[in-house]
């Protein structure tokens, strides 16, 4: 392969770890990596074998370039928060991501990017460079932005300044091909799922701008070995290590262990934020993640209070107020800030699960059947999904579906029928047979060849 590869990614748990895999593999093939972040996940990232550079954040919006692209107006940062704030951090800092690319020894190869960011898209187009874009969910139709949502984003002056400034100054139209969220390639996008449970464009502007491109499913790209992000808003808190005794012991008098986890993202930036636009065709954008995850665990509490029979473990996040308000701890309820997710899905017999792309690969590839709780994103979707494939039971519509006697048959429901266990046996040797990390670098090493032959 002709240079390096680069990887330019969005700063959140859901999109890193899937991509410390491939890391690992490409420093495996003596292939130099540099990775863009901010520095909170420099280690992380150095860990797997790549070098870290920074990278502001495309949510990090300040004053300064709120004046910018703003005419006469300087309301609160808060109403032009992600995604509205993608296209302006991307103006803003291209200049000094082309030239630090340029910089580069060995010279990029090739750009790997995550579609949230416009601004490696159009760094990739500029300096002639293929751009292999990495998605780290099911695929766009789990993204459902009605037409009439995508049309007031890209309308917002803010948004349409970003968008003139990277037309006049790269000549190219963002919006041409994609749209907020939603900046595929059409070079080669690999997706981190399987045939099964891939979701391709399926609502317009999606079919027009982007129908057309090319998405290739490599499965989850997961490594036990490797270290990885605990959570994206506190990752220098060390993972707690599992209450082995308490769940051998457990195990041992023939009680069932079920997993609570409702992932990272809810109990980070929006923990004290409403989820907004983005959780409306899932009904809880007026919540907080506060408030909905602190349902979640009173469902919790509540359902497997008398369950004696159950050992419950469940992740509550790094939040020092996560439990505040809640009824006492049922004693077969173990509470953890974080745990080691791949090492509890070896041993759990169900998962009780907010539906992150991650999160059900990983228990997919146990054979381990879900209760999925989405929030927002492509969540909902994959609450479908798995419900659908027969190895769970989504809560869609969390407002109106989920109650303590539901989740508490929901969970009784995966423990006792074994069609739902067979059904995520079924899966889990597919996603075993599936390419992975391997089957990425491959690919990434292949499209870099293809351009290098066509350029030459």
């Amino acid at each position: 392969m002709q240079g390096q590869v680069v990887i330019i990614n969005f700063p959140d748990t859901g999109h890193i770890n899937p991509t410390l895999p491939l890391v690992a593999e490409l420093a495996e093939r003596r292939i130099q990596v540099t990775y863009f972040l901010p520095e909170a996940f420099r280690a992380v990232v150095t860990a797997a074998g790549a070098t870290w550079r920074p990278l502001r954040a495309p949510m990090d919006l300040s004053q300064e370039m709120l004046e910018h692209y703003l005419d006469d107006s300087e309301p609160p940062i808060e109403e032009y928060e992600f995604p509205l704030s993608t296209l302006a951090v991307a103006s803003w800092i291209l200049l000094d991501l082309i030239e630090e690319l340029q910089g580069l020894s060995p010279p990029p190869g090739v750009i790997v990017y995550d579609p949230f960011l416009p601004h490696a898209l159009v760094a990739a187009r500029h300096l002639h460079l293929p751009a292999v874009c990495l998605v780290t969910h099911p695929g766009p139709g789990t993204m459902p932005h009605p037409p009439q949502l995508v049309e007031e984003w890209e309308s917002h002056q803010i948004v349409q300044k970003a968008r003139k400034e990277i037309k006049d100054f790269y000549e190219m139209d963002v919006f041409q091909h994609g749209t907020l969220m939603e900046f595929y390639s059409a070079d080669l996008n690999l997706v981190t799922t399987i045939a099964e449970l891939f979701a391709p464009p399926r609502l317009s502007p999606q079919l027009k701008r982007f129908g057309h491109f090319p998405f290739h499913c490599v499965g989850p790209m997961v490594n036990p070995k490797l270290k990885r992000l605990a959570h994206a808003f506190a990752p220098s808190k060390p993972v707690e290590p599992l209450p082995h005794e308490q769940i051998d012991a457990a195990l041992a008098a023939g009680k069932r262990f079920v997993f609570v986890s409702m992932g990272t993202v809810g109990s980070g930036g929006r923990w004290n934020g409403g989820f907004g636009p983005l959780a409306a065709h899932n009904g809880i954008q007026n919540l907080t993640g506060k408030e909905f995850l602190q349902q979640v665990y009173r469902a919790v509490m509540e359902a497997f209070q008398d369950q004696e029979d159950l050992l419950v473990l469940m992740a509550v996040g790094p939040q020092p107020d996560a439990l505040e308000g809640l009824p006492s701890c049922p004693s077969n309820v173990l509470l953890r800030p974080t745990v080691p997710q791949l090492e509890v899905l070896q041993r759990c017999h169900a998962f009780v699960t907010h539906g992150g792309n991650n999160s059900i690969h990983e228990a997919l590839s146990y054979a381990v059947p879900m209760a999925v709780i989405p929030m927002f994103g492509d969540q909902p979707y994959n609450a479908e999904s798995v419900a659908g494939l027969g190895c769970g039971v989504s809560f869609r519509y969390p407002l109106q579906t989920l109650t303590p006697q539901r989740l508490r048959g929901a969970v009784r429901h995966l423990l006792e029928e074994p069609s739902y266990h067979l059904a995520a046996m079924q899966l889990s040797q597919k996603l075993r047979a599936a390419s992975g990390a391997k089957g990425a670098a491959e690919a990434i090493v292949r499209a870099t060849s293809k351009c290098h032959l066509a350029g030459a």
